[in-house]
Parts: structure tokens; C-alpha cells; sequence
């Protein structure tokens, strides 16, 4: 694990966050790992106050949480907390994209396309493929989707609560090439519906495309003994 690069255009509070965050959400900190501050002081190599309040953030998000007189650990997993977050993403996702479909603009149109074709570039890939490279397209697609709906707050609601859907996602997610291909019909299908603002099918795939992998998370995170 790398120490933190450190960056003069943001404070240290907001980079030690954003570096426990991402290593959190990928694995790297594992959930019920206990958090030293004296180890992640060295780690970081910051002083307590900006990696207080990185805790601080963290501990609101849900991603870690504070035990009176022990400190800090990462949030364990519950097979209820993946079904509520999966649930939740879904109703945040659905209204996001009934409203773009609804306002979306010829440039909002224009993304999508643009979108779907970095996402095909990686998805249609004979190589292997790393799973950073791939969630990094993925992530643009689905914000292209919805990004016409024309609320700064659904978009910010939609990001917090993605955090807690990409921890699941990235713990028990593994690339292949029969997997990518299949996401690429997947996303295809539903760039089209959207594209010719068929909103009952588009709601229809989306649906299936979150809802689609959650019993295989709760399979995968139960068979690796993290449920």
C-alpha cells in the first residue's frame, strides 16, 4: 500500500479521506480491520488533526466506526445492509433516469453515445482487462445515463450512496471476458432504450442490471466468509 501523494490544490484532511475511502471501498482495508491512528499517522505521513477529521467523514458515510476507548475499525458487512444499499442505489438510479429521459438535452444524448463508446473500447477487449480501467468507463456510462436530470442534489445523493454500492460491488466482483461481454449487451440495450426515450423498457433494464447481481454478491461475500 502506497503512502499518500500529497497534493498542494487540496487539504490533507480531504486526501487522507479520499485515499482511506478508495481503500476501503477495493479491499485493501478489510471490513472489521481494526484502524490505528498511530499506523495510519506513519502510513499517511500526516499529523492527527487532518486524519481526525478524515475519520470523522468516514464514520458518516458508513465505511468505518468509532469503539469507545479501541479507536476505529472498518464496517463489517451484513447481508442486510448489501440488500438495503442495493435496493436503495435502484430507487436513486430509477428516478435520476425518469427524469433525464424527461429533460435530456441533444448534448445530454451526445454523452451517452460518447460514453458507450470508451465503455465498448475496454468491454469489447480480447486482452485482459483490470478491473480499475473497467469500473472507471463504467462509472462515466451510468453517470452519462442520468446526467440530464438536471438535479445537482439526486446527483450528489446518487454518489454517496454509490460509495457504499461500489464496496460490494468491488469486494466480490471478478473480470472476464465472458462477464465484460455480457455487460457490453447489457449496456448496449440500455443505451438504446434511452436513446429513443422508451421509458418503460429503460426502467425495465436497469432494474435488471442492478438487481440482476445481487444474489451473487451475497453468494461471493458469503462463500469468501465476509457475511
Amino acid at each position: 500500500m502506497n503512502s499518500l501523494p500529497h497534493k498542494k490544490e487540496t487539504s490533507l484532511a480531504i486526501q487522507c479521506y479520499e485515499y482511506l475511502e478508495e481503500n476501503i471501498i477495493n479491499g485493501t482495508f478489510t471490513p472489521g480491520q481494526k484502524l490505528k491512528i498511530k499506523d495510519l499517522k506513519e502510513l499517511l505521513n500526516v499529523g492527527q488533526s487532518p486524519l481526525r477529521e478524515a475519520l470523522s467523514r468516514l464514520i458518516a458515510s458508513g465505511l468505518i466506526q468509532a469503539e469507545e476507548h479501541k479507536g476505529f475499525r472498518v464496517s463489517r458487512l451484513s447481508e442486510s445492509d448489501v440488500r438495503d444499499t442495493y435496493r436503495t442505489f435502484l430507487h436513486i438510479e430509477m428516478l435520476a433516469l425518469t427524469q433525464a429521459l424527461q429533460l435530456g438535452d441533444d448534448a445530454w444524448e451526445a454523452t451517452i453515445v460518447g460514453a458507450l463508446h470508451q465503455l465498448a473500447l475496454v468491454e469489447t477487449k480480447k486482452e485482459p482487462v483490470a478491473y480499475a480501467v473497467w469500473t472507471k468507463q463504467n462509472y462515466a456510462f451510468h453517470v452519462a445515463l442520468i446526467s440530464g436530470c438536471n438535479s445537482p442534489l439526486l446527483l450528489h445523493l446518487r454518489a454517496e450512496v454509490y460509495r457504499r454500492f461500489d464496496r460490494y460491488c468491488r469486494i466480490s466482483f471478478t473480470l472476464s471476458h465472458d462477464k465484460l461481454s455480457f455487460n457490453h449487451e447489457e449496456h448496449k440495450k440500455l443505451a438504446t432504450a434511452v436513446l429513443q426515450r422508451d421509458e418503460k423498457t429503460a426502467l425495465e433494464l436497469m432494474t435488471d442490471h442492478i438487481m440482476g447481481a445481487l444474489e451473487d454478491v451475497i453468494l461471493t461475500l458469503k462463500k469468501n466468509k465476509l457475511l
